[in-house]
């Protein structure tokens, strides 16, 4: 009887932090959430990157904070401190993935909303001037295709 108690607790206790909604493309969450929720989306997107850094799982991490991403473009927070702070995390996360020129490519674009609205995100060096992309690409570096800004 104690065995089914806690096979039932646990049921339960997993349905409620498994969210499929989280599972679809950003397209599809957009589609199935009302607007005023996509920002804990965003948020639950983001936890659960951090929980699968910690566990290793870094496809599927750099696969929540893309989603992320996406959804801050698409409700407007494009140029904001929390996608440039996403867009570090995600840089972070592709530098130990080996992928140094998507890395460079998301650091760049998150110091440039910081330098654009004013923040200091820790890596941002206010009183340079900002380069062009075009000039700073490593030859062979592939632009992220995802991602336009």
């Amino acid at each position: 009887m104690i065995k089914y108690q806690i096979a039932i607790v646990f049921i339960i206790s997993f349905g409620l932090h498994a969210n499929p909604i989280l599972d679809e493309s950003a397209d599809d969450i957009l589609k199935n959430t009302r607007l005023s929720r996509i920002p804990s989306v965003i948020a639950t997107l983001e936890e659960r990157a951090i929980q699968r850094m910690e566990t290793n799982e870094l496809i599927s991490a750099r696969e929540d904070l893309k989603k992320a991403i996406q959804l801050k473009h698409a409700i407007g927070m494009k140029e904001s401190e929390g996608n440039a702070g996403l867009l570090l995390q995600i840089s972070k996360l592709e530098s130990r993935l080996g992928n140094r020129c998507e890395a460079n490519q998301y650091s760049h674009l998150a110091k440039r909303i910081a330098l654009r609205i004013g923040v200091n995100l820790g890596a941002v060096a206010f009183d340079r001037a900002v380069v062009p992309v075009e000039t700073r690409k490593p030859e062979g570096c592939v632009e992220v295709s995802w991602l336009k800004e």
